[in-house]
This record gives structure tokens, C-alpha cells and sequence, in this order.
């Protein structure tokens, strides 16, 4: 279906936008002082269940909840980090054996199986921070909005039909990319061993979280986690520069 010249509009608005942002956050020339922010380069994969998904509706309201991701991150963490995303829509049948089962209530997540791993390095993109988002097969139900894996390499997300509802903001994806891809900086603080720089999102609203915590959850929650550490002081983002090549001091 052709995306409509309504949304077309509403598209080139939120991407001149974005572009006006992120110009702003371009890399100074050679010899000029660093303007302090952290940039980093994030693939999103997605494997469409449908053939025409580039050029569909879900295919252009995905492209505007990415676009309203890079641009959350940088403007609630205060300009302080800048997330280059790139986009690959893959079309091959998923396998069973590439989801882990985490049972009934949780049902099933595409993992960075060695499939996916043949579909990064073919796009260059095996060593980037990871985002996947995909249609679910039918025998691989899944009852979650997303989950970011343990080991911190990547988020799953599931393409629910509720994120293309009511023009796609019935439930926004980009909080819930948002949401994954705070669960991967707190792993990357944990793995510096700063962990209270940077607070799990999955605990907002417990007891032990410091007042300055939106604790109601959603997007006031993100928002105060992109900004204050445990002690309510700003997070200390200088401390992913020098261990973690993804991120690049600007």
C-alpha cells in the first residue's frame, strides 16, 4: 500500500527536524574543541513477514519511530549522546531454533542466532550495538514488548500490530526502543563497574530508587534515567568513551 502523502508530509517534517538536531551534533572539524557529547552507531534489523514492507505504511511508521528514537535519546540525555541508526530490512523465513523460550509467560524472542550473525557480517554490521525488530512466526508467540539479552549484544522486539494503531502512536515504538536500548547502557556501565551511574530501567518505582526517578514508568521514567545517576547527580557519560569503541567522544 502506498504510504499516504498526509504521512509523507508528517515523515519529511519529523526527518527535516531530526536532521536539524543531529546537524547540530556533527563531528567538529580537525582542530576545533570537542563539543562533549558521546556518538555511537546502532544496526537495526528487521525481518518483515511481508514482501512490500519497505514501501508499506508499517515501513514508513517504523522509519518515523526511528527517527523519534535517535532524537529522545539525544534530546533527555541533554545532547549528550548521539545515536547514528542503520536501517536493513531482511526477508527470510526465521527458524524455530533461533528464538529462546522463556516459557509460558513470556513466550518466545528472536535470538542473535548464527543466522543473524550471517545477516550482520554480510552487512557489515556484526560489531554495532544491535536493535531487532520482527514480524513473530505464528508458532513462535511472544508476550513481551521487547527484552534486551543479558549479555547486553542486543535487544529483541516483537512488531506488535498495537505499534502501527491510530497512525502508530497508539503505543509508540520508539519508547520501547528507547526502554531496550537503556537496558544495553546500564549493561555497559555494569561491565565498567559503575553501576550506580546508570539505573536498570526495569526498576523504576521500587523503594530504593533515588526521588529524582520519574517512578510512574513510561516516558517521564526515561526521560529523568537519561539524566541523574543513583545519587541524583548527572549521569557521568564520559565513562563510556574510553572502553567501549562504540561510543566516540565528539
Amino acid at each position: 500500500m502506498a504510504f499516504p502523502t498526509a504521512h509523507r508530509t508528517l515523515g519529511a517534517l519529523l526527518g527535516l527536524a531530526l536532521s536539524t538536531a543531529i546537524a547540530s551534533a556533527a563531528p567538529a572539524p580537525a582542530g576545533a574543541a570537542p563539543d562533549g557529547y558521546l556518538s555511537q552507531k546502532v544496526e537495526i534489523l528487521v525481518y518483515a513477514a511481508d514482501a512490500g514492507f519497505e514501501d508499506s505504511e508499517r515501513g514508513w511508521t517504523l522509519r518515523r519511530e526511528i527517527s523519534l528514537f535517535e532524537g529522545y535519546l539525544w534530546r533527555y540525555s541533554l545532547r549528550k549522546l548521539s545515536v547514528d541508526s542503520r536501517l536493513d530490512v531482511v526477508h527470510r523465513k526465521l527458524l524455530a531454533g533461533e528464538f529462546r523460550d522463556y516459557g509460558a509467560q513470556f513466550g518466545f524472542l528472536l535470538d542473535r542466532s548464527a543466522a543473524v550473525e550471517a545477516d550482520l557480517r554480510a552487512r557489515g554490521a556484526a560489531d554495532l550495538p544491535l536493535l531487532i525488530l520482527y514480524d513473530p512466526p505464528p508458532d513462535r508467540p511472544n508476550r513481551l514488548a521487547g527484552r534486551t539479552f543479558f549479555e547486553g549484544r542486543h535487544s529483541s522486539i516483537p512488531l506488535s500490530s498495537r505499534y502501527f494503531m491510530q497512525d502508530g502512536f497508539y503505543r509508540p515504538l520508539h519508547l520501547v526502543m528507547s526502554h531496550e536500548y537503556l537496558h544495553q547502557i546500564d549493561l555497559a556501565f555494569s561491565r565498567l563497574r559503575h553501576p550506580a551511574e546508570f539505573l536498570d530501567p526495569d526498576g523504576v518505582g521500587q523503594g530504593d530508587y533515588p526521588p529524582c526517578i520519574e517512578p510512574g514508568g513510561g516516558d517521564l521514567s526515561l526521560r529523568t534515567l537519561l539524566r541523574f545517576d543513583r545519587s541524583c547527580g548527572p549521569v557521568d557519560w564520559e565513562l563510556l568513551a574510553p572502553s567501549f569503541g562504540t561510543w566516540n567522544p565528539r
